[in-house]
Formats: C-alpha cells, structure tokens, sequence
C-alpha cells in the first residue's frame, strides 16, 4: 500500500466531506422550498374553495329567505327556516375560517387573512358579513316563531346578498389568489436561487476538490505502478536467490545426512572392535585382583574398574545410538506380560538401590501389552537406572495405570525434581542437569536420549511430570495387546 503524507491525505478528506456537505445542503434547499410551494399551492386551493362556497352561501340564504317569504303552509317555513340556518352556520363558519377566527371543531385555520380586507381600511369585509349574518338570524328566529319575515328585512338581506356583500366577496377571493400568485413568485425565485447556487457548488468542487483529488489519485496509481514493478523485479531476483540458497542447502543436508548415516554405520559395525580392548582390560583388571597388592595398589585397581566401567557404559551407549540413527533397528512387536519384565528389573537394580540405602519396588501386574520386548525392556531398564542415579533419599517405584487402550508403565522417585524449563532439554544427547556433588562416572547424559529414540521408534509416548524438590515421574504409553504397536511418531512430552 502506497503511504500518503499524513497532512495530504487530512486535507483531501477535508475538502470532500465539504463537497458532500454544500451538495447535501443544496439539496436540502431544494427540498424545502419544494415543500413550500407545495403548502402555498394546498393553501391557495383551500381558500378558493372556501371562498368560492361563502359566494354561494350568501346566495343561497338570499333565495331561502325569498322563499320564506312567500310561503304560507306551516310545515314548509319549517323547513325553509331549518335549511335557512343550516346554511347560515355554515356561512358563519366558513367566515371565522376566512378571517382567522376559526375554532378546533370548525376546522384548520386558513392562515393569516388580509388585514386591510375584513378589520381595517374605509370599508372592511368583517362587519359587512357579521351584520348580514344577524339579519339571518333575525329572520330564522321569526319564522321558526310561526312569524313572517319583515319584508324590509328580507329586501336588505337579498339586496346585500346580490349586491355589495357579492362585490366583496368577489374582492376576497382576487386578494387571496394575489397572494397566493405573489407566494409562488417569491418561492419560484428562491428555488432558482438555490438552483444556480447549488450548480455554482458543484462547479466550483469540479474546479477545486474533485479535480486536485483526481490528480492526486492518479498520482498515487502511477506511484503504485511503478512500485509494483519494482517489487515484481525484487521477487523475480528474491526467487532466485532462494532457488539457489535452497539448491545449496539441500546439497550441504544430502552431504550431512550421508556423512551422519555413514559415521552411524561405522559405528554399529565396529563395536565388536571397539569392544574387544575393553574386554582385554576387563581380562587384565581380573588377573590383577587375583594378585596380592597393596592398598595403594588396591585403590589404583578400583579407580581402574571404576573407569572401565564408566567407559564400556559411554561406549555401548554410543553405539546404541548410533544404531537407532542409522536405522539398522526394526521393533518386532510381540504381546509381553508386563509382570516378568518388572520383576526381572526389580530383582536386577535391587542391589545398586540398596548400595545407596533406596527402597525399590514394582507392583505386580497382570497386563499384558503390545510391544518389541527387547526394547521395551530397555525404555524401562533407563528409566529405572537414572530415577536411581538422581534420587539420594526415599525411592523408586514402578506401576502400571491404564486409560483407555493405553498402559501407562510409570517410575515414580522421591529426587530432586526436574524444573519445568529443563522436561524437554533432558532427552538431548549429553545434557546433564547441574548436580556438583554428583559422581561423573555415574553417567554421560544419553540414557533418557536413547529412551526418547526408542520411544520415537516404537510409537510409545513417553511424558514427565515432576515437582521440584519432592520427586519425578517418568510414563511410557504402551498399547494392549491386540492393538497396533510400534508405529513411528512423535509423542515425547
């Protein structure tokens, strides 16, 4: 991604949130005088309406009280008196509603009436109304009486009816269009206005905004080219680079693998050699003993075994691995009971435990598993031997726990514990925790790594538990008979 100046680019979002601000308020100014001409001309519309029904009020009443004059029967001045002011209330409505006077149940007001029209002015329109309502109201209030109309009363009504209250409603309904007419001219300008107003935004965020940010976009497009070009080569140049280090790199791991499998072959070839001077001093070693000495000589000869010892254990240790790296070992599982194998073993490092005042124990077992029984016997034999090594007080224990399929041969002690960062380092080649009070001939650091490769080999997990200062726990997780065994994988813990 092409990086922009912090400065650019808040200017740039800046002058855009400006363009959409002056078009959405162009927009909005169009709206709004849009919805004006709308309620000018919904406005206008009514009061034409209403208007144009108080004209035809006023000349309604007019006939109805003619007509009441000249009516005899009882029962029809009746109903000329009722629809004579059924028709008088709603010309009295329709006139609150003209001047502004209107209640709630009447209906909406009107707006704003001419003032000069109905309260002011030489003639206003108000009284004129209000006074020829009173005279309807005079005649319905006879005739519902049982009484006729006053003929001069009835004359006058008519007359204004037809005559001057007709002329000023007439002028009504002219006023009220004029202002409507002047109400659309002054919206229709206002909307102009804010027509060219808005195309002036828009042209001058063409100019301003739009124009620079296109530059500056097309600008970065051609940065983000050239840039990608550049990184196109590099990867083209990387990619051979990696191609060529990876040919070296597998011609130097070919070169150390055949050098490995062949120092391991060499190695798993030779022991019987490299045995035999150590069984020639073995040989030597006996002949002495057999010989008087003196205690210095005595001493001498114990440090002598105790070397031999010390250097037939490294020796076989090697080769042991060395095997196991150059893959001339293959497991041959079979079904073993445990029960042999951890009495043997007990029976075997029992004296080395009593040596240093250990209790050692394995509790009987009826399992039966799925394993090579040689090497099996191997994993625990190491196990057992370096619980002993490291643990100067309290003991060893062996036992057996299942979880599902899985027969977990487990060697507890009471040493010094293992610290959590050094449970993996311990299956390395030639790591020993620091102990300095500790006997170097005891052993080199390769017993728990052949018990890792072993393990690795069989398929068997092996795990560690451990709490500093009061004892370790080493487990090898070996399947029951009649289950797959002594598949390769990579379980350690």
């Amino acid at each position: 991604m092409i990086p922009i100046g912090t400065t650019t680019a808040r200017w740039m979002t800046l002058r855009y949130a400006l363009a959409l601000t002056l078009i959405a308020l162009g927009t909005l100014a169009g709206f709004v005088m849009t919805e004006r001409v709308i309620g000018q001309h919904e406005r206008m519309l009514e009061v034409v309406n209403v208007s144009g029904r108080q004209r035809m009020l006023s000349q309604r009443t007019a006939l109805l009280v003619e007509q009441l004059r000249s009516a005899t029967d009882p029962a029809a001045r009746a109903d000329l008196a009722r629809r004579l002011d059924e028709a008088t209330g709603l010309f009295e409505a329709t006139h609150r509603r003209l001047s502004g006077r209107a209640g709630p149940e009447e209906g909406p007001p009107l707006g704003p009436p001419p003032r000069d029209l109905f309260f002011s002015g030489p003639d206003p329109l108000d009284p004129v109304v209000t006074g020829h309502i009173a005279a309807l109201r005079r005649v319905i209030a006879a005739a519902s009486a049982g009484q006729q109309p006053d003929p001069a009363e009835a004359d006058r009504i008519t007359a204004q009816a037809l005559g001057p209250l007709l002329d000023r409603l007439e002028e009504m309904v002219a006023l009220y269009q004029e202002e409507g007419e002047a109400g659309f001219q002054t919206l229709h300008r206002l909307g102009l206005a804010a027509l060219l107003i808005t195309l002036l935004i828009l042209a001058v965020e063409a100019l301003a905004i739009f124009r620079p940010m296109t530059r500056q976009v097309r600008r970065q497009f051609t940065e983000i080219l050239r840039m990608a070009e550049t990184i196109e080569r590099a990867n083209a140049t990387l990619e051979q680079q990696v191609r060529e280090r990876t040919a070296e790199l597998h011609t130097a791991k070919t070169a150390a693998e055949q050098a490995h499998r062949a120092k391991s072959r060499f190695l798993a070839h030779a022991s019987h050699d490299l045995q035999q001077p150590l069984q020639a001093i073995g040989m030597f070693t006996g002949m002495l003993e057999r010989q008087p000495q003196s205690a210095k000589a005595a001493a001498l000869l114990t440090d002598l075994k105790a070397a031999q010892r010390s250097m037939r254990d490294l020796l076989n240790a090697i080769l042991d691995i060395s095997k196991l790296e150059s893959g001339v070992v293959s497991p041959k599982p079979a079904d073993l009971p445990l029960s042999p194998l951890l009495g043997q073993l007990e029976a075997e490092f029992a004296g080395q435990a009593e040596a240093k005042g250990l209790r050692l124990r394995a509790i009987p077992t009826d399992a039966v598993v799925r394993s090579d029984p040689a090497l099996l016997e191997r994993i625990v034999r190491n196990l057992i031997a370096n619980a002993i090594r490291y643990t100067e007080t309290g003991g060893v224990l062996v036992g057996c726990r299942t979880r599902g399929d899985t027969l977990w041969i487990e060697v507890y002690d009471t040493g010094r514990g293992i610290a959590e960062p050094d449970r993996q380092r311990i299956f390395e080649e030639f790591v020993q925790l620091d102990r300095p009070d500790r006997d170097r001939s005891e052993g080199i650091g390769l017993g728990l790594a052949i018990v890792e490769r072993l393990a690795r080999l069989l398929g068997h997990p092996v795990t560690v538990r451990s709490v500093e200062g009061r004892g370790t726990v080493f487990a090898v997780g070996v399947p029951m008979a009649g289950r797959d065994c002594c598949a390769p994988g990579n379980d350690m813990m």
